[in-house]
């Protein structure tokens, strides 16, 4: 029976079990997917996308075209599943690729450096096992067309490839490895004085650091999984794509977190892509709960009320899914600290029989459950991410500090603006440290209100926030997500918990914030490119 599914998500998840069977090849192999390429040429603009480029330093690199479903080729002609024609056979779309990106890499390192190398195209019907006789004269031989078969065990039908393709290839440079990496996956680390520092900071591209590649490999392989790293670390970014290849493959897929407005953040991301629910925990047994026809009333009183959230809100989801048939295929958490033990038992129950579970956690930054002693929902070794992807490195140092913890291994982006740190004898004078700060900003600094966020451990509302007279000139929201063009976010350290700003200013800090770093930590790890600290003179800082 033909497949249901539309044509782009068929394409989808045959690249997926593709790029799944890539993943588990051992260094130094290196996969690059959707490669996209542009050229300027006498008859003016080319524009193209490999689908797979595949590279080993000591044999060559592959160009892969995949395409779906059953193929088929008569008189010549290939044909999808569908029986409508291509317009030119996967082959040529994957010469085409081919010569486009050798072309840039000639530009790179000049003719003569490239001529040698092993470059080299081929197709992949990862749905189909190819038993026919090799079609046309555009594959050399059966190594060039690759199937199902080869997804099982990718580097024998790689390897074979590349000996026919070259039987004694040039072993590949430093400085072509380089060229490659910076044509297929650059490294931006511009970093200049504010608006423009700030621009080429937030926008700096990197590649995916080692340990990130091995954490991917093993949550494609492993049905269950813990991550653990430190702010900046890129676990959001992983359990996102995480959550599209599990739904890629046909899977339901709940994303969950504590904090709403990193759910919102997330959920609007995903908006697009089916069979992925982004849900905040509260907001999912509460919405359960309803559908299951149970009262979600939550106290007034504030005992009352923590009492409501930490337990009775987590026992309401368990009764709820007793009651419901919604079940998912894979688990996903965010924010995995900040969820109690007894949360734990609900979550299971939403799962199909052999669900899959993931969760992404980070012990210092667990502000949402102070006191308790945090425990995963299985036991298993945790994988550790110890480069810092978001924060410059003065950044992250600064934060490590703050959060009296260990600073990372690594910083994707050296170097960057130094913190700044201002104090005062008392909040009216830090409001007006703050109203100068900020025209400096988007004066000066030539940023955009869209740019910076306001944070502190307090409300800005509080009676006791007297800095917040340095907002008065200035349209402010709290929201913290979608603001309205042209006003300044404002909001607690915890409300921002998992999202990031350009420049963050964290402001009225007193004896009392000092007290919980883990919250000092969360709040200056969310700066991307600058970050500004407001202090109380009294107050001791790292």
């Amino acid at each position: 029976m033909p497949s249901s599914s539309p044509p782009s998500a068929i394409g989808q998840q045959a690249e997926s079990r593709v790029f799944t069977a890539l993943a588990t090849l051992p260094a130094p192999w290196q996969f690059f997917q959707t490669v996209e390429w542009r050229t300027l040429e006498r008859s003016g603009e080319s524009i193209g996308e490999a689908d797979a480029v595949v590279f080993h330093p000591h044999h060559g690199l592959i160009v892969f075209e995949i395409k779906a479903g059953a193929i088929q080729v008569r008189d010549g002609v290939w044909y999808y599943a569908s029986g409508l024609a291509m317009k030119q056979s996967p082959f040529s779309q994957a010469r085409r690729n081919r010569y486009a990106l050798t072309d840039k890499l000639r530009h790179r390192l000049g003719n003569d450096a490239v001529v040698s190398l092993t470059l080299t195209h081929g197709a992949w019907f990862p749905d189909v096992v190819w038993r026919g006789v090799l079609p046309g004269t555009e594959v050399p031989s059966s190594a060039f067309l690759l199937d199902r078969k080869a997804l099982a065990h990718p580097e024998p039908a790689l390897l074979r490839l590349l000996r026919e393709a070259c039987p004694q290839p040039q072993i590949w440079s430093r400085a072509q490895q380089q060229a490659l990496k910076e044509m297929l996956a650059p490294d931006c680390h511009c970093l200049m004085p504010l608006a423009s520092k700030v621009d080429n900071a937030v926008s700096a591209m990197h590649r995916a650091t080692q340990d990130q590649i091995q954490v991917l490999r093993l949550l494609r392989s492993q049905p269950r999984l813990l991550v653990e790293g430190g702010a900046g670390s890129g676990k959001t970014l992983l359990a996102c794509t995480l959550a599209l290849e599990h739904a890629a493959q046909g899977r339901s897929v709940l994303l969950t977190c504590f904090n709403i407005a990193l759910a919102r953040s997330l959920a609007a991301g995903l908006a697009d892509v089916p069979g992925i629910t982004v849900v905040a925990f509260h907001e999912l047994a509460k919405t359960q709960a309803l559908a299951a026809g149970l009262a979600y009333d939550v106290p007034t009183e504030s005992e009352a009320m923590g009492r409501f959230y930490k337990e009775e809100s987590a026992e309401l989801l368990l009764m709820a899914a007793e009651r419901s048939a919604t079940r998912f295929d894979t688990l996903i958490v965010d924010e995995a600290a900040d969820f109690a033990t007894t949360w734990w038992v609900a979550l299971e129950a939403l799962g199909q029989t052999g669900f899959s579970w993931y969760c992404f956690y980070d012990r210092r930054q667990s502000i949402f459950q102070a006191g308790s002693v945090w425990e995963p929902p299985f036991a298993a070794a945790p994988m550790l991410l110890e480069s810092n992807m978001r924060n410059t490195q003065a950044i992250g140092e600064l934060a490590a500090r703050l959060g009296q913890c260990r600073v990372p291994q690594t910083f994707c982006i050296l170097g960057g603006e130094p913190p700044v740190i201002l104090t005062s004898h008392g909040f009216d004078e830090m409001g007006r440290q703050l109203r100068q700060l900020l025209r400096d900003l988007v004066g000066k600094e030539s940023l955009n209100l869209a740019q910076v966020v306001v944070l502190s451990p307090y409300r800005h509302t509080n009676q006791h926030s007297n800095w917040s007279v340095g907002l008065a000139d200035l349209p402010v929201t709290t929201d913290m997500v979608s603001p309205p063009q042209g006003q300044l976010r404002v909001g607690t350290i915890q409300g921002f918990k998992g999202l990031e700003a350009d420049v963050v200013i964290l402001v009225g800090l007193d004896t009392g914030a000092t007290k919980h770093p883990e919250t000092l930590y969360v709040g200056a790890s969310r700066a991307r490119a600058a970050l500004y600290v407001l202090a109380l003179e009294d107050v001791v800082l790292g």
